[in-house]
């Protein structure tokens, strides 16, 4: 042991006084012999020689020394990489020691770890923790972006001492992807966060104006030899539900679904030290954490993000279109998302109409699933992941029947990717496919879903200077879907399509089609660094792409095109910290030639010395022509419209921060809305974090779309009628929260989320003819009654002429719903979790069309609650 010390204080003094300020800084891990214990205290020998200590400042004083002296060493033997760090503190009463459940950020003093094990200058990992003990992990990719939804076991412990705090990390190599090699070199970075004074210092510190964060990482040598051990984790879970729903009192199936016990596991092999295997047998995909309430009146549907473990880790590898850029900027366009993972598991898709009593599951039970992610060199990753989900049926009473049908069919999903860079990462060149077969057996299923449906895209980038400051992305895809004709039709409706459209000439509606094939590409300019900022894009996606059944689609039929220009001032002046100017001008087209959109966008962002900050955005949008806003009918004129927003917020270091923000639209159908939120922050001890974030908005549409009416003497609209009507929405809303967390491995947490809706609808009218943004009032030209038992209106379009007449639902609605969630948390052990949960969920939907709050509010509160109860325990064996 004593060998090994001396030789690291003479590598580290060598290095310490040798190294080149041009080249990257370059460190020596040492391999020790004895046993080094995790208590934070630093009495190990390795930890007593010359240490990493040239830390410097990025913010407040970009390129100044570090106002406080940070000791940093490196060890390793065969199991783990050992970081520790003595963080010394002249005002160590200051010190802010909050604590927080894992993987939660908080405003706190910090020291992080950063980690390249590839060299590869793109993806790394890294491993933070607070005074208190608080941690969390995450990995690194495309240089500068990060995300921490990974979860990683390693081990950390934390000392408050008279002179600052200290830390020691054990970070097993289990935990990391590497090439294994007699001799390896990895790059590393360390930081540390000093919250009174908002300092954030870095061993190497990227300058605001450059891009990139892992490509200029520290190297670090003298990992030698090391030969870890076969990587096999299996993490087996129980879970117990006990649920109290609202039901009537004959339900037969209510007993048998109340109280239910599941059983599962998932296991995680390495292959080599650079591949991980994932294999998931009956998983409890059940989440722990809530979707937010919503009230949807778009023809879209809503992106939900994933929470469930196994498909978090390595998600970053299914991007698609992402590298190499740091920006990506959308407007109406982007990057399609491939793989969205919800898809599978998802809430079965075909819904029984006629039953007095159903058993129909929420989700679809996943059979087994196996992940294959990693890197075969620094080079080149690879992503693999293949699912089964089982065939679903619904049990269900008509008249005195038990009938029994089936909702989702045997599905498998696929997903394949690959990514590989040349010279240096100055190129990339990846390839994704993904795919979805279904066992279709019963008609309806055969009518609903597609049968096979398939995605192949290509993606990459060039560097275009060797500074690497202009970069230039692209990407292209094809996808294929087959299935019946009645399913083929419904696709070609969908709402980012709209093939029936009675006016169309491109693509037109065809119910003989038995599949639908398309394209996607895009390619993009981005400057990378500097405080001039530029970036281009130039898009197109045809009308018959499709990727819905594996990824999340929202638009088809388009091209696109944007130009965004920006400088931004990183220095501080006399008033602000920094601040940032960006404009922006985009325009789409459909394959038709149609102008859909275009319109000039601007930001700003301002944040002043005292950490207080604003910010603006501004849309003007000029007049254009829809294809999508009569929702099938014909084209629309839509003739412009502004939106504005605004944003403040208060210093986020102080016990009470506040954020409060404002938006305001209008168009010249004479539509207008207005929406306020305030949000509040109370930090009134270092284990306690409350906050309350109330939400108000009214709008006033003119033009709300309703239904469309097919009507052979509809004949300036091409036989559909459109109708629309004035609506008046009202919706209040909060997000309270509570975190209580007793130990970094002890939390409790409150989530309860009210929303009240009211939308009321008037002056029901159809559009008058194509292009244009004239309607006919029904109360002018049409005869309508309303029939109040059957909630319905009843019109005559042409007021005893030739046309017939028909009926529509009222349309106005009173959504309400409560939404709580409270979740105590207790990590064993490294890995190793206990849950306690209990979910609470309400809704009453009484009195459409009027909004009265405190009668709103107390319809909601005496509602019939559903209750679910959970306990789940899984335990992480690391063999």
């Amino acid at each position: 042991m004593k060998t090994n010390t001396l030789l690291y204080g003479i590598l580290f003094t060598t290095i310490l006084f040798a190294t080149d300020k041009d080249k990257p800084k370059n460190i020596q891990a040492i391999k020790v012999s004895d046993l080094i214990e995790i208590d934070g205290k630093l009495t190990e020998d390795i930890w007593q020689y010359p240490a990493i200590d040239d830390f410097i400042q990025r913010d407040p004083a970009e390129g100044k020394r570090s106002t406080e002296k940070t000791n940093v060493w490196v060890g390793y033997d065969e199991e783990a990489i050992y970081i520790a760090a003595r963080l010394y503190d002249s005002q160590p009463d200051q010190i802010d020691a909050s604590l927080a459940r894992k993987d939660s950020w908080i405003d706190s003093d910090w020291f992080f770890f950063y980690v390249d094990p590839y060299l590869d200058k793109k993806t790394g990992y890294f491993f933070a923790v607070n005074p208190g003990g608080s941690q969390t992990d995450g990995t690194y990719y495309n240089d500068s972006w990060n995300d921490d939804s990974w979860d990683g076991k390693w081990m950390v412990k934390t000392n408050v001492i008279s002179d600052g705090w200290t830390v020691e990390m054990k970070i097993p190599f289990s935990q990391l992807r590497f090439k294994e090699a007699d001799n390896m070199t990895w790059g590393v970075n360390f930081a540390r966060q000093i919250k009174r004074i908002n300092e954030e210092s870095f061993y190497v510190m990227v300058p605001k104006t450059e891009s990139g964060f892992v490509s200029h990482f520290a190297e670090m040598n003298g990992l030698k030899n090391i030969k870890p051990k076969q990587r096999v984790e299996i993490l087996p879970y129980i879970v117990q539900k006990a649920q109290f729903l609202n039901h009537e009192a004959d339900d037969p199936f209510y007993k048998g679904n109340q109280h239910k016990f599941t059983l599962g596991a998932d296991m995680k092999v390495g292959i080599g030290s650079n591949l991980n295997l994932d294999i998931t047998l009956n998983p409890d995909f059940g989440q722990v954490e809530v979707d937010p309430a919503v009230v949807n009146l778009s023809a879209f549907e809503t992106y939900f993000p994933e929470k469930r473990p196994f498909f978090i880790e390595g998600q970053d590898l299914f991007y698609f279109g992402v590298g190499g850029s740091n920006n990506n900027w959308g407007f109406n366009f982007g990057w399609p998302t491939l793989f969205y993972s919800r898809r599978i598991g998802r809430t079965p898709q075909r819904e029984i109409d006629n039953y007095d009593f159903i058993d129909s599951p929420k989700e679809t039970r996943i059979i087994g699933a196996a992940k294959l992610t990693g890197k075969i060199n620094e080079n080149w990753s690879i992503g693999a992941l293949s699912a089964v989900t089982e065939r679903t049926y619904a049990d269900f009473d008509f008249e005195d029947s038990r009938i029994s049908q089936e909702i989702e069919p045997l599905t498998h999903y696929g997903v394949l990717r690959s990514k590989q860079e040349f010279n240096s990462g100055a190129q990339g060149l990846g390839f994704m496919m993904t795919t979805v077969n279904r066992n279709l057996k019963t008609e309806a299923i055969r009518d609903l879903l597609s049968e096979n449906a398939l995605t192949g895209a290509f993606d990459g980038w060039t560097f275009l200077d060797d500074e690497k400051q202009y970069v230039l992305t692209g990407g292209f895809a094809g996808s294929y879907v087959q299935g019946s004709k009645d399913y083929l039709s419904d696709l070609q409706k969908r709402s980012y399509r709209y093939f029936q459209r009675p006016d169309a000439s491109y693509s037109i509606l065809d119910t003989n089609k038995t599949s639908l094939a398309g394209f996607f590409g895009r390619l993009m300019l981005n400057k990378q660094s500097g405080n001039f900022y530029v970036n281009a894009a130039l898009g197109a996606v045809s009308p018959g792409f499709e990727n819905n059944d594996l990824g999340f689609q929202w638009m088809a039929d388009r091209i696109n095109g944007h130009l965004v220009l920006g400088y931004r001032w990183f220095e501080p002046d006399e008033i602000f910290r920094n601040k940032s100017v960006y404009l922006a001008h985009a325009e789409s087209y459909d394959f038709e030639g149609n102008n859909t959109s275009n319109f000039i966008y601007a930001t700003t962002n301002f944040q002043f010395l005292n950490y207080y900050g604003f910010g603006l955005v501004s849309f003007i949008n000029f007049p254009t022509i829809s294809n999508s806003f009569s929702r099938g009918g014909v084209l629309v004129k839509m003739p412009g419209s502004h939106n504005i927003s605004a944003w403040a917020y208060t210093d986020s270091r102080k016990n009470i921060i506040l954020n409060a923000e404002f938006d305001y639209w209008s168009d010249k159908f004479g539509g207008s809305g207005v929406e306020y939120g305030l949000s509040v922050e109370w930090k009134p001890s270092t284990q306690l974090n409350l906050s309350f974030g109330p939400e108000y908005s009214i709008n006033k549409e003119k033009a709300q779309f309703i239904d469309n009416i097919e009507d052979e003497y509809a004949i300036n609209t091409l036989g559909i009628r459109s109708l629309f009507g004035e609506m008046d929405q009202k919706t209040i809303s909060a997000n309270f929260r509570v975190n209580w967390t007793f130990s970094p491995t002890l939390s409790l947490q409150l989530y309860v989320q009210p929303l009240i809706s009211v939308g009321k609808y008037s002056n029901i009218k159809e559009l008058a003819e194509p292009r244009s943004s004239k309607f006919n009032l029904y109360n002018e030209v049409a005869e309508v009654t309303y029939n109040a038992d059957d909630a319905e209106y009843s019109i005559d379009p042409d007021r005893g002429g030739p046309a017939e007449s028909f009926t529509v639902s009222n349309p106005d609605f009173n959504y309400k719903s409560i939404l709580g969630n409270l979740v105590l948390r207790w990590e064993v052990s490294p890995g190793s979790i206990f849950f306690l949960v209990w979910s609470h969920n309400k809704t009453h939907d009484e009195h459409p069309g009027d909004f009265k709050f405190g009668r709103d509010l107390s319809a909601l509160w005496k509602a019939e609650p559903d209750n679910i109860f959970l306990v789940k325990f899984s335990y992480w064996f690391d063999l």
